[in-house]
């Protein structure tokens, strides 16, 4: 039996072991359920956002850092819960609650302590590339391409702890299989979160680096490939393949791309990447 037969069967057994309930896939944090719903509300206000996003100490520690960010501040100093949503807003501040709740819940997940780090702070500086990609273009929303690429690696959370308990896997087979089927258990999860679609699709085709659509202009499945492209190069590693070869999603990214690694850019996304991982 060949790999991809391999990997086949052991996708049915994930899928299998989750409707038994041997699996359980984690949830939604509760904050971002109750931000969320605060948001979309037709009575949510300042204080009211205030008082929920508080009940989380360590989210609302964070969300303050990053509103200090270069990138967000936009020269306005900020020292208090309060002015860090009215300078980001209601749908800004659900969207990092909703980033910096999920990124606590993959910080926690299982696995070797280096491999995990490297995968958190991974999905954190995709997702700021993300950001400031799709920010470029008017059709695309900044916050759920970033959300995106912070969750463009998330199932192998709980494929990890799948593969672990299967007998007679070697390491170098766990990780073939983890690299083949993250992608289809990664959209798996966040169906199972209900993310938009978008967010699905990114996971679902994210390692599809040689994509194409008819479109000119990148979609969000383009944004997370060639921020991840960016980020983690070509020259070594998991990319490395792709060396030279033209990219269809950094094609379309090319100009913003091009103009991604300035200085000021790179401090920006820094600056960025430090708030959301402090303690």
């Amino acid at each position: 039996m060949d790999m991809k037969q391999r990997a086949l069967e052991m996708l049915q057994r994930l899928e299998s072991e989750i409707a038994a309930n041997q699996l359980v896939l984690p949830s939604v944090p509760e904050v971002v359920v109750r931000v969320r719903a605060l948001v979309e509300s037709e009575d949510c206000s300042v204080e009211k956002l205030e008082r929920e996003v508080a009940r989380d100490a360590a989210i609302a520690a964070r969300l303050v850092k990053v509103a200090n960010s270069s990138i967000m501040r936009r020269g306005v100093p900020v020292s208090s819960l309060r002015q860090a949503i009215l300078l980001l807003g209601f749908k800004l501040v659900c969207s990092m609650v909703t980033q910096l709740a999920l990124l606590q819940t993959m910080s926690r997940g299982g696995g070797e302590p280096g491999r995990l780090r490297g995968f958190v702070e991974g999905g954190v500086h995709v997702s700021a590339r993300c950001r400031m990609l799709a920010g470029s273009f008017a059709h695309l929303d900044a916050e759920l391409a970033a959300l995106g690429g912070l969750l463009h690696d998330i199932g192998k959370l709980p494929l990890r702890e799948f593969l672990q308990r299967q007998p007679n896997l070697s390491r170098l087979e766990r990780l073939r299989f983890e690299l083949m089927l993250h992608p289809l258990v990664g959209a798996m999860l966040l169906r199972h979160w209900n993310m938009p679609d978008e967010l699905v699709q990114m996971a679902r085709w994210r390692e599809s680096v040689l994509r194409e659509t008819s479109n000119p202009l990148p979609d969000y499945v383009d944004i997370v490939i060639a921020a991840s492209l960016l980020h983690y190069g070509t020259e070594k590693g998991r990319y490395a393949r792709y060396a030279g070869v033209a990219v269809p999603a950094l094609r379309k990214c090319q100009t913003v791309a091009g103009s991604l690694d300035t200085e000021q850019d790179e401090q920006g996304r820094a600056e960025l990447v430090q708030a959301m991982l402090s303690d």
